[in-house]
C-alpha cells in the first residue's frame, strides 16, 4: 500500500545511490522496505551486519559532491584545473564487500578531520 495515497501499487527502486524502494504511483518511500540494519562493532571495527557477509572494517560513507574548480590556460593547448571548494552531502552508508546499505550504531558521531 502506498503511504501517500493509500492505493495498492507496484514498488520500484529509485535511481539514487541507496536504491530507495518507493511506490510506483506517488514515488513515496516505503519505510519497512528501506530499513538498513545497524553495523556491528567488534574489536573496535565496524562489521557488516549481514550474516552472509560479516566483513570487518569495510563500511563506507556514500556522499554526493558538488565542487567548483577554477580553470586556467597554463600554456597553449593545456588547461590546468585546481581542486577547489566543495559541498558534500552524506547519502548513507554501505558495506563495500556486499554493497548493501547499513546504518551506524547509536552513540557514535562522525568526525571529519
Amino acid at each position: 500500500m502506498c503511504p501517500t495515497c493509500g492505493e495498492r501499487s507496484r514498488i520500484i527502486t529509485r535511481g539514487d545511490s541507496d536504491g530507495t524502494i518507493v511506490s510506483a504511483c506517488c514515488e513515496a518511500v516505503i519505510p519497512d522496505l528501506n530499513d538498513a540494519p545497524t553495523a556491528l562493532v567488534e574489536d573496535g571495527k565496524l562489521v557488516c551486519p549481514f550474516g552472509d557477509c560479516g566483513a570487518a572494517d569495510d563500511i563506507v560513507e556514500l556522499d554526493v559532491a558538488t565542487r567548483s574548480n577554477e580553470m586556467t590556460i597554463t600554456e597553449p593547448g593545456v588547461i590546468s584545473v585546481s581542486l577547489g571548494d566543495g559541498y558534500f552531502e552524506g547519502d548513507g552508508f554501505e558495506c563495500q564487500q556486499c554493497t548493501r546499505r547499513v546504518s551506524l550504531p547509536d552513540g557514535y558521531e562522525l568526525n571529519y578531520p
